[in-house]
């Protein structure tokens, strides 16, 4: 992931987070993974914003915990949790402009 960043910045409790304009994964699915690491690692963050090429996609802690419902990224023990709860957050995000309708793919 580190080799996809571009730029960092936080702004008040929003982290952005400047990515690559082309991505080897879904934007989407690489938005839910981020903003479930940052909610997770930094509780002053209330929301994480991904920008890669001309898309922008936010979401807040209120939306991951949402889609979460219960878990808690430590309880997301095992990667197959962690893959149904990053497809969760993903599905959650508005569809993207020429955009498949299907399911993101799995991290």
């Amino acid at each position: 992931m580190r080799r996809l960043i571009e730029s960092l910045a936080l702004e008040g409790t929003a982290l952005t987070v400047t990515l690559a304009p082309t991505l080897p994964v879904d934007a989407r699915t690489l938005a839910a993974a981020t903003a479930i690491r940052a909610f997770d690692r930094y509780p002053v963050v209330d929301s994480v914003i991904i920008v890669t090429g001309a898309t922008t996609l936010s979401l807040s802690r209120e939306q991951v915990e949402h889609h979460l419902r219960s878990e808690t990224p430590a309880s997301l023990d095992g990667k197959q949790r962690w893959r149904q709860a990053v497809v969760r957050v993903a599905a959650g995000l508005p569809k993207l402009e020429g955009e498949p309708i299907r399911p993101p793919p799995l991290p």
